[in-house]
């Protein structure tokens, strides 16, 4: 559900009266500026009929249909992308089968059908790396990542809004600069980066501003509101909203303004304002109602139904949410279940309706992984308790009342066999595959322990090999070299010819010492021990890569004070081995290295520009830097992926929890 303000009860009407008084001005100037839409969609359908040219006539539908994707349904949506994709095979058109799939994956996101589109969208990502087209790549990068932020995933969302934004600043469009960082500003605000996101949306305000676009600073303005308000800053979430609805109003988007109301009664829901949160989820209805966007009557009606419960009205509640939830099965809409299962467990609940109550929590709890969540499991428990004392009372009340029937009595006790032998079957195969989960786990567990014990000892012969290294053979050959040189000045007193024989004798030992502090700090480093992570991986690159001729840049924030040795020397191997699988390998010129805090993982990125490397392949194969990666990685309890970069290139990243 999306989040926009908060309303204090003496602010509402005021509130009410400046968004109608925007409507009032907008429906003198929305009339033009529709018009003004309708005559340039009039102008695209007069030059496709005209135009001769198949690949032109296939560009100009396609900016046809993404013209009409603000307001147009997804079965429209379908209909376009079906045409698009005809005449492009006809045509032999790559870029034309690219944009079919944009308009197809735009039109499964407009259904809410979140985890659908992101194939499309690779799929559309493929195409325009094959042909080298980056505004296509850069629409492709950004779809995916919005389809990775619908489905709350925003450490993948960020990966490829970057991405994105990497090849926006290289076209050097300011308007689309400021749509990608709106989009990340969205993604830092997921991870509660909510000073973060402000900062980043007020800079994409600001280029809207200056371009004057002001009818796609709705979009911004609205971002703004729900950053104000997940931050608890309610008065400028108010501002930034109210802005937000008038800017839509004004240019006839109807959609946009319902969402808008609708995610403040989300906001209004969390502060327990329930009665102001339906009185902004009737508005969000009525805007939606007129847009015709129907699919998104769902969050509005899914907020409405949690405030009547909220308020203990929870027959009310129930019907709405049952109005919501029939609008998800028309359409075959995959988000958000969560909040109508949990809506539709706490109304029954309310209503003393024990059977459909528990019901419900189960499919919640299985939505959300029951074995996870304490609080849900208490519900389920506490409710199954009160439906089967429920029914043990009512069998006993019937049995009492029909006890001169002796008929009846022996039939209800067969039925009440036969029904706790089906519930003790039921009960029986959960003990049993939670038994096998509990198993299955603790084998994984033993696997994991024996791995981490291999790799403390590989680690402990490190340290003991690279010590007597250092205080052995180190110290033994300075005493040496120490000693040569005294007895090279004697010679060269006596035999002054030897001198530049002993000179290339003592650089032949110089060399040997260095050699032999080299391995003694690449088995152990020291920096690793005295200084921390950051540091050693610091000098790592500059020892690495530098002398290979490589351009190296690191980049650390946000570090949690302390790390565990484990942690530290896990990751520090996993860079090492990824260092010099480039330097052999990726005939790079460049590598970026990232560490920083990620919620609760600390992660791990590294980038070259390189000739890419195939992970999936190289893992099937079984080369062994991949295994010792992949081994240190999940001893760590983390994980590791990497992936082609566009153009060039690879990005590898390492996720372990702090």
């Amino acid at each position: 559900m999306h989040c926009a303000s908060f309303l204090y009860p003496r602010a509402f009407d005021a509130a009410k009266r400046h968004v109608l008084l925007a409507f009032v001005v907008a429906t003198f100037t929305s009339n033009a500026l529709l018009a003004q839409d309708n005559r340039l969609l009039d102008s695209l359908y007069t030059a496709f009929h005209a135009e001769k040219d198949p690949l032109k006539k296939i560009d100009l539908l396609y900016n046809i249909a993404d013209e009409q994707d603000d307001s147009g349904k997804p079965e429209d949506c379908f209909r376009y992308a079906d045409s698009l994709e005809q005449m492009s095979k006809s045509a032999r058109y790559e870029k034309g089968l690219a944009h079919a799939l944009d308009i197809r994956g735009q039109g499964l996101r407009n259904q809410g059908n979140f985890s659908a589109s992101i194939p499309i969208f690779h799929a559309e990502l493929a195409i325009f790396s094959k042909i080298n087209d980056l505004e296509g790549q850069a629409r492709a990068l950004n779809n995916i990542g919005a389809g990775w932020h619908d489905m709350q995933v925003p450490d993948s969302a960020i990966v490829y809004q970057l991405r994105c934004l990497d090849i926006k600043e290289q076209l050097g469009d300011k308007g689309d600069i400021a749509s990608t960082m709106a989009n990340i500003a969205n993604t830092y605000s997921d991870m509660k980066a909510y000073d973060k996101a402000i900062n980043m949306l007020l800079r994409a305000l600001q280029i809207r501003r200056e371009l004057g676009e002001e009818k796609r600073s709705m979009f911004t303005l609205n971002n703004l509101s729900v950053a104000y308000g997940k931050k608890g800053d309610f008065e400028k979430s108010i501002a930034y909203a109210d802005t937000a609805i008038a800017v839509a109003l004004k240019y006839g988007n109807k959609m946009v303004a319902g969402v808008v109301c609708g995610g403040m009664g989300h906001v209004l829901n969390e502060q327990k304002r329930y009665a102001e949160s339906i009185q902004w989820c009737e508005r969000s209805m009525a805007y939606l109602k007129e847009a015709n966007r129907e699919a998104n009557m769902v969050y509005p009606l899914c907020n409405m139904a949690a405030a009547y419960i909220g308020l203990g009205q929870y027959a009310k509640g129930l019907e709405v949410n049952q109005r919501g939830w029939a609008i998800m099965q028309k359409l075959n809409l995959q988000e958000p279940l969560e909040p109508y299962y949990e809506n539709f467990a706490n109304a029954y609940a309310g209503l003393n309706d024990y059977k459909n109550a528990y019901h419900w929590h189960k499919t919640y709890s299985a939505r959300i992984d029951s074995m996870a969540d304490k609080d849900n499991l208490s519900k389920v428990a506490n409710i199954e308790a009160k439906y089967g004392l429920e029914k043990k009372e009512r069998q006993l009340s019937e049995q009492r009342a029909e006890n001169f029937r002796q008929r009846v009595g022996i039939y209800t006790l067969i039925a009440a066999l036969a029904a706790f032998l089906v519930f003790g079957y039921l009960f029986w195969n959960r003990y049993t595959l939670r038994k096998k989960a509990e198993l299955d786990a603790a084998v994984i567990h033993e696997q994991k322990l024996g791995l981490g014990a291999v790799i403390e000892a590989q680690e402990a012969e490190r340290k003991r090999i690279a010590k007597d290294l250092h205080d052995g053979i180190a110290q033994e050959l300075v005493a040496l070299k120490l000693g040569f040189d005294a007895l090279s000045r004697r010679v060269g007193k006596v035999a002054p010819e030897e001198t530049a024989r002993f000179a290339d004798l003592n650089a032949q030992l110089d060399a040997s010492c260095a050699e032999v502090r080299g391995i003694a700090h690449t088995m152990m480093p020291p920096t690793l021990e005295q200084h921390g992570l950051a540091p050693s991986l610091e000098l790592l690159l500059r020892n690495t890569a530098q002398p290979a001729g490589l351009q190296v840049q690191f980049d650390s924030q946000d570090l949690p004070d302390t790390l565990d040795e484990k942690t530290q020397v896990g990751l520090y191997r996993i860079a090492q081995e990824l260092l010099n699988n480039i330097v052999r390998h990726a005939e790079a010129s460049k590598v970026l290295v990232r560490l920083f805090r990620s919620g609760d993982h600390l992660v791990l990125r590294m980038e070259d520009d390189g000739r890419g490397f195939d992970f999936e392949k190289a893992r099937q194969k079984g080369t062994m830097g991949i295994l010792n990666i992949l081994s240190r990685a999940g001893a760590l309890g983390g994980e590791f992926f990497s992936e082609k970069n566009n153009p060039r290139g690879t990005v590898s990243v390492v996720r372990v929890p702090i």
